[in-house]
């Protein structure tokens, strides 16, 4: 994962008398340690900046530098000429810090450093107001706790749009049969993540060809692998497919290192089914479990959302589940899908190599027919967690919150957990209210979800990215008409 690189210039003006070099050395040492803590690259530029000029200068060489956050320092109050050229630093995002005034010279005003990124921001919004420049406030000293998160947060954030505008994805098979809702455009996200690449040419036919040329050598420890990282079969028909499921995962991983994939979207129905009656689900969850991410039926969209809250994360595993139900007794709501969790989540009992259900025709009144072995059949441990999806087209961002909990409770078999304390865009939400914004505004049918709280990291990602937040739709009986 490529850490970000933070530019650190200092403004000041000679008419303030405050121990401004000896302000600079306190924010730049502390700076060099935040480097260490939060993970990024760090350049500082050693001049003073008091008038344009040396502004250009600081600018060019920030710009030389390759630098994706430009942080500016105003150690005392700073000309206002400086604003529009520090401003529209290329290729980089902007924030203005300010220091405490500390004690007063002769009762003269020491810094006046609050005041300055107070006119600058001011002339940021209105002066350069077409410019329409997005741009992060700081205040205190590095050493200072709210100062070290509010920063951290900036950091997660950019690491992820950064990563993300590197990422390389393939889409293997298509979106899945009539998952209409699923398709997306392209340029889109190629437009919202400049360099992103992505490649929705591949077919099953390939994966099924490698997956088919190995020898049985090749395979068998490949398969005794898998089943020491589960807990057994709760299946006979799993069993049967174990085999076929390790071929594939063979057959992935090698794709994904031929191609150099950093997360797949694979289209897991009908033909893998048809052809094997099988379900890949168990190899999505082993993908993902090794920090590959890989979205079930073709979801690109999922994919890449899936991996902004990897990087945000720092490279926790993430997974995608479907909204199977909600419980409007507990205010919880039933994250579910066929078997394709990574490890990460499952209780301490581990997870069982199960079948998909839902991947044949069932005859009626005959109960259980058909299975599709293999997938990993779990419950989720207690935890915390954060759901995020883009959506609309590339435009807007679900970003919601809660607790796995509940492990006793009845849900069907397959990857899944009873999810409750729900928020959405960092409030609290009830579960109908919830169940109401998503099915209102004709959110897709996919939940990408990653271990923590990343709420106030996911609300910075948007505002960078001017991704417009799915905003709260409380129930009513009649319809509700959403824009």
């Amino acid at each position: 994962m490529k850490k970000i690189k933070i530019g650190l210039v200092a403004t000041n003006q000679l008419s303030f008398p405050g121990n401004k070099a000896a302000a600079f050395h306190r924010c730049t040492e502390g700076m060099r340690w935040l480097s260490e803590e939060l993970n990024f690259d760090l350049v500082i530029y050693p001049h003073d900046v008091i008038v344009r000029e040396d502004a250009i200068a600081a600018v060019k060489a920030m710009e030389e530098e390759k630098i994706d956050f430009l942080l500016v320092l105003h150690t005392s109050y700073s000309a206002g000429q400086l604003a529009p050229v520090l401003a529209k630093v290329r290729n980089a995002r902007l924030g203005f810090w300010a220091i405490p005034e500390g004690e007063a010279v002769e009762g003269a005003v020491p810094f006046n450093s609050l005041c300055s990124i107070n006119m600058h921001l001011g002339i940021v919004a209105h002066y350069l107001r077409d410019y329409k420049i997005r741009v992060k406030w700081f205040y205190g000293y590095p050493e200072n706790e709210e100062f070290v998160r509010r920063l951290g947060i900036t950091v997660r954030a950019l690491t992820a749009i950064k990563n993300l505008c590197s990422a390389r994805i393939g889409l293997v098979g298509g979106i899945a049969p009539g998952f209409n809702d699923l398709y997306d455009d392209e340029r889109n996200l190629n437009r919202r993540f400049e360099g992103i690449y992505f490649n929705r040419l591949h077919e099953y036919s390939e994966l099924d060809d490698l997956a088919k040329a190995y020898k049985a050598s090749e395979i068998e420890p490949v398969m005794k692998e898998m089943l020491h990282c589960s807990c057994g079969y709760s299946d006979k028909a799993a069993e049967k497919t174990l085999e076929i499921s390790a071929r594939f995962y063979k057959a992935y991983r090698k794709f994904i290192r031929d191609n150099d994939y950093d997360a797949v979207a694979v289209s897991c129905w009908p033909k893998f089914q048809n052809e094997y009656q099988y379900s890949i689900c168990s190899v999505i969850g082993q993908l993902n479990d090794e920090s590959t991410v890989a979205a079930c039926e073709g979801d690109v969209l999922s994919a890449v959302s899936m991996l902004a809250l990897k990087y945000i994360a720092g490279d926790r595993p993430p997974m995608l589940m479907d909204m199977g139900a909600f419980d409007e007794t507990d205010d919880t709501v039933l994250y579910w899908h066929c078997g394709p969790a990574a490890s990460y989540y499952c209780k301490k009992g581990g997870y069982k190599l199960g079948c998909n259900y839902s991947g044949m025709a069932h005859e009626p009144n005959k109960g259980i027919t058909a299975r599709c072995g293999v997938a990993r059949d779990m419950v989720f441990d207690d935890m915390p967690v954060t759901v995020m999806r883009l959506s609309g087209e590339c435009d807007k961002i679900l970003i919601s919150g809660g607790e796995f909990m509940k492990q006793d409770k009845f849900s069907p078999h397959g990857s899944r957990g009873w999810c409750g304390n729900l928020t959405l865009n960092g409030e609290k939400i009830n579960a109908k209210d919830y169940v109401n914004t998503i099915l209102a505004t004709g959110f897709q049918h996919h939940f990408p979800i990653i271990r923590g709280n990343y709420t106030a990291e996911l609300k910075e990602f948007a505002a960078w990215l001017g991704l417009r937040e799915i905003k709260k739709v409380p129930y009513a009986d009649w319809l509700q008409i959403i824009d």
